[in-house]
């Protein structure tokens, strides 16, 4: 099965600070290529941290109130998904994450899958 795990806030919007959550601004050029993946065949789930410092990872809070204004955004943006996922470890505001299926949204729009699954080939195939 092809899968894509994508991520809310700096993927599909834009990193807009004290902005709130319901006006942030989409990401046009991701939101676009994501479509391209659906029509591919692939299933598209958003897995999000959002709200978890609010709520101190109390994922039953985010369910009951952010959960509603994310699926408005992704509604109102035309945003393809199969699945939304609350509750993904907040890294901080000067952590990040590491995995070696990771693709940066900037790679994600400019290269092909082709030039995707190479780029995760080279990942996979270094020597430690």
């Amino acid at each position: 099965m092809k899968n894509l795990i994508i991520d809310l806030d700096g993927t599909l919007t834009l990193d807009e600070k004290n902005i709130p959550y319901e006006d942030k601004k989409p990401n046009l050029a991701f939101i676009k290529q994501l479509q391209n993946y659906q029509k591919m065949g692939f299933k598209i789930t958003i897995f999000t941290s959002r709200s978890m410092r609010t709520f101190e990872g109390d994922v039953e809070k985010i369910k009951t109130h952010t959960y509603p204004t994310i699926l408005q955004w992704l509604h109102k943006h035309k945003v393809p998904f199969d699945d939304l996922i609350v509750g993904k470890a907040w890294c901080g505001d000067e952590g990040f994450y590491v995995d070696d299926k990771a693709i940066r949204p900037s790679e994600f729009i400019s290269l092909s899958y082709e030039e995707i699954q190479k780029l995760l080939a080279k990942e996979s195939s270094q020597c430690f």
